[in-house]
């Protein structure tokens, strides 16, 4: 059966409709689109997992851009440098977002121009790539023919997965009876798809979208959706239908720990909140790293005046909840529970003794990433971090061991910058807790100007448990100061 050869265009195409697409979807957070139905999500722009509002308006501006001036990866890459510092990203993960967002813009823009032929092209044929990359479930669609406005389109109109090069092409109607094709009209079923290089055979049960991609957006770009059924989204609108704040006040510590369980668990590795008791005295929160919670309900003073952080979490939380400034001891309870969520998304193994130097790493470590993250959750929540500045000098927990940390950096000339927090961030998602000394020794000594040998920074890092004026004596002892 023979093909037709592609269609030459000798100059550039703007891509006018796919940047149009892009320009109307809204913008929300992970947490905002979870709360969406299928069909509100078709018109939103969201990355899983990315809870920050400024971030996904980052990564969404870097792919509108990639549109406008036909940009690559590489130049992506390079747009949103702060989002994947911020979150950790691997190149694997930028690229997923980076080529599946520009094909799915691309795919809806070329889908309204097939519309807009659809009167003397009324027939579609599926395209695959058929190589080694190409799934099953892609391949055993090859060739099929189905009219423009069969249901088929609705629901298997690339791209169809991460990473899908699948395409459609258009058909007149005397193209298909001089090719000799079969027009479909049942929807594709289970069957056997045979590899025409390997002779591998391979069962298809689900023939077409991977799971997650059974949509068609240009078709519900078009359309519109059905209002009856899902509510019309634009950045306006969905702002009026969510309100100020995405949590709701609460006037007793089991609601509050119910909108804990309901918007902690999304950022927790470890499985979902458990439970929420406010009863702890020695410390302002704890966890067991396992959804446990607890909440001191008790007066601590000081420097800044009295912190309870019971009280100061719900003044938060309802502030938040009717979009008002909070205040710093607000703001400081809202960063204490994030660094109790930072410990749930951590490998939840053994760390040592309470004063053993692998746990004063681990605790180091999960305060100086909390202390510079914690505006994610704030910014999940529905509210604004405003004091950040002061909780990174000032604030209260491990206050001795953060200053003598940072002290170091300066002192090797190690930058605070999202280099080290994705560093820092990754050694928190994947290593064993009593690992976090040498993790952290191995950081140092790569990266700072001052050059120090790992065993000297080691040691170094075994005497942050000491007042801020004792440790700057250990950092001359050592040869770090003169």
């Amino acid at each position: 059966m023979g093909i037709l050869g592609p269609e030459v265009i000798a100059k550039p195409v703007d891509p006018d409709a796919a940047i149009e697409f892009w320009r109307q979807r809204a913008k929300l957070t992970d947490a905002e689109a979870k709360a969406l139905g299928a069909g509100a999500k078709q018109r939103a722009f969201y990355v899983s997992g990315l809870a920050r509002r400024d971030l996904v308006q980052l990564v969404s501006d870097g792919i509108q851009t990639a549109l406008e001036n036909g940009e690559t990866l590489a130049d992506f890459k390079g747009r949103i440098a702060g989002a994947i510092a911020a979150e950790g990203w691997h190149g694997y993960r930028v690229e997923n977002i980076f080529r599946t967002n520009m094909q799915t813009a691309y795919a809806a823009g070329r889908y309204k121009k097939m519309q807009a032929v659809k009167a003397s092209r009324p027939y579609w044929q599926y395209l695959a790539i058929l190589d080694k990359r190409t799934r099953p479930g892609h391949a055993i669609l090859h060739l099929l023919v189905y009219p423009a406005d069969h249901e088929f389109w609705a629901a298997n109109y690339p791209p169809n997965g991460f990473r899908c090069r699948c395409g459609v092409r258009t058909l007149s109607a005397r193209q298909v009876r001089s090719m000799g094709l079969d027009v479909q009209t049942n929807m594709p079923e289970p069957g056997v798809y045979t590899d025409p290089k390997t002779g591998m055979e391979y069962f298809v049960h689900f023939p077409g979208a991977d799971k997650g991609f059974r949509s068609n957006p240009g078709k519900d770009w078009l359309d519109g959706l059905d209002l009856k059924k899902y509510p019309d989204l634009t950045p306006k609108s969905y702002e009026e239908q969510r309100g100020k704040g995405i949590i709701k006040p609460v006037s007793s510590n089991e609601e509050l720990a119910k909108q804990i369980h309901d918007h902690a668990s999304p950022f927790m590795a470890n499985g979902a909140v458990r439970n929420v008791a406010f009863d702890r005295e020695s410390y302002f929160m704890a966890t067991n790293s396992r959804g446990n919670f607890w909440i001191s309900q008790r007066d601590f003073s000081m420097e800044g005046g009295t912190f309870n952080p019971a009280a100061n979490l719900k003044s938060a939380w309802n502030k938040i909840a009717k979009g008002e400034q909070l205040t710093f001891h607000e703001e400081y309870s809202v960063e204490s529970l994030w660094h109790e969520i930072v410990h749930n998304r951590q490998t939840p193994t053994n760390a040592g003794g309470q004063n053993t130097v692998s746990r004063r790493m681990m605790e180091t470590v999960t305060q100086w990433v909390a202390r510079r993250t914690y505006p994610r959750f704030m910014e999940a929540l529905g509210g604004k971090a405003t004091h950040q500045a002061k909780v990174l000098k000032d604030g209260y927990g491990y206050k001795g061991y953060i200053r003598n940390f940072d002290r170091l950096l300066e002192v090797l000339g190690v930058a605070d910058n999202p280099e080290a927090l994705a560093y820092f961030e990754e050694v928190c998602r994947t290593q064993d807790r009593k690992s976090y000394l040498t993790a952290i020794t191995d950081y140092l000594s790569r990266n700072g100007k001052a050059k120090a040998n790992k065993s000297t920074i080691r040691e170094v890092l075994g005497k942050t448990n000491y007042s801020e004026g004792a440790f700057d004596q250990w950092l001359g002892f050592y040869k770090l100061t003169e």
